[in-house]
């Protein structure tokens, strides 16, 4: 996963799908979804993954409106498009992968 920071996130993320972990070390339930989001990363190459760790990296939490860890936040081209707060089952976040998949230009 991509580390972001406050001064690397808008540019990072403008472009293209992400899917981006807000977590904090001190944060339990983020080391259950870390390993997961690590695991998509390898299965869903057209998809971006980042890491905010937030409390280092305020602006970047405060301006996503991040109030609780972790907060998983999809984006297309720099577009919040869904949220899911707290630690769910791999499926869930498969769902969500699946669900951002559907942004990509079809060719015909």
């Amino acid at each position: 996963m991509v580390e972001l920071t406050d001064q690397t996130f808008q540019a990072q993320v403008s472009q293209g799908l992400w899917i981006v972990d807000f977590w904090s070390k001190t944060c339990a339930p983020c080391r259950v979804v870390t390993p997961i989001l690590e695991d998509l990363e390898r299965e869903y190459g057209q998809i971006k993954f980042g890491a905010v760790e937030a409390t280092e990296e305020l602006r970047t939490a405060l301006s996503n409106r991040v109030i609780s860890f972790p907060t998983v936040i999809s984006y297309v081209n720099g577009r919040p498009v869904s949220v899911l707060h707290g630690a769910q089952p791999a499926r869930v976040f498969r769902s969500r992968a699946e669900e951002l998949l559907s942004y990509l230009p079809t060719h015909a």
